[in-house]
């Protein structure tokens, strides 16, 4: 099946032991089918290690009690990948921080902002987000609609703030909604990190006009928006509207830009990857921000 990437894909390579917030701690590591077959086959004192520290119906690794995976060594790397080479690694550690949009003829494969450095990466890129789709799905409605949005987003002659209220105007989406009732939203949902919550606590200024208004951050915020309508457009543009705000008012109390990538990181950890959190989030724009 033909798979197909943004154009900052290849930029991103995994920084490993340099990353701050390693993916190998903090998440349950689910090991796929064939990955286990590979380890059941490998007939040596480390094979014996690797099936000792699995377990579970659905098999996944047994995570120590600082929740570090139990082959992420002292130095930060892994020992499966040292061993073995990252061929022998489950399909979960292979793609992470990789995320996939999957439609009847083709694959898109992007970058999730759950990663430090895709952050990075995808929020300093200068160059319009674009990305080539087959030439059936040019055609799609839904693709089409996706592009007008996008195109919307990228018009560099106007300030995010006028192109934030052109998609929500097209939309019929009204985002003038007490700040305090969102930053309450977000301390409702499901939390991974006690850090989220004094993230969440800077939504009650509400001062993301002052971002969406600014020079210096225009590009970073269409970056972020485009990220949102590639990856979520079947959930609505609302989830995007509503994290730009909710992400803009946290940006306005942050001292420099690596805190700025670190709240979107926070972000995209926290709510990006729990469904009921999503679907939570789309129930209270429903609510509170549909003009129909």
């Amino acid at each position: 099946m033909k798979e197909v990437f943004p154009n900052y894909y290849n930029k991103f390579k995994c920084i490993a032991n340099k990353c701050k917030h390693n993916c190998c701690i903090g998440w349950e590591i689910d090991i796929d089918e064939d990955t286990i077959d590979l380890y059941d086959c490998l007939d040596n004192d480390f094979g014996q290690r690797i099936r000792e520290n699995i377990e579970g119906e659905e098999p996944h690794f047994i995570m120590k009690e600082d929740g570090r995976c139990p082959f992420l060594n002292d130095s930060g790397l892994c020992d499966i990948i040292i061993e073995y080479g990252d061929g022998a690694i489950c399909d979960i550690c292979y793609l992470h921080p990789r995320f996939r949009n999957f439609y009847d003829d083709f694959i898109e494969t992007g970058l999730g902002l759950c990663c430090e450095e895709a952050v990075r990466v995808i929020l300093t890129e200068e160059e319009k987000f674009s990305i080539e789709l087959p030439d059936d799905a040019k055609n799609s409605n839904f693709f089409i609609e996706r592009a007008e949005v996008i195109n919307i987003l990228q018009d560099r002659s106007v300030t995010f703030c006028e192109r934030f209220n052109t998609v929500a105007e097209k939309y019929n989406l009204n985002f003038n909604i007490d700040a305090g009732k969102i930053c309450d939203l977000f301390l409702s949902l499901e939390r991974l990190d006690k850090a989220w919550e004094n993230e969440i606590e800077k939504i009650k200024d509400g001062k993301s006009e002052k971002i969406f208004a600014s020079d210096e951050f225009q590009i970073m915020l269409e970056q972020l928006a485009c990220y949102f309508v590639f990856r979520h457009f079947h959930n609505g543009v609302g989830f995007m509207l509503l994290s730009c705000l909710v992400l803009g008012s946290i940006f306005s109390d942050c001292k420099s830009l690596e805190e700025m990538l670190e709240a979107v990181r926070m972000y995209s950890s926290e709510i990006e990857y729990c469904e009921e959190n999503i679907q939570n989030i789309n129930e209270f724009i429903v609510k509170n921000a549909s003009s129909n």
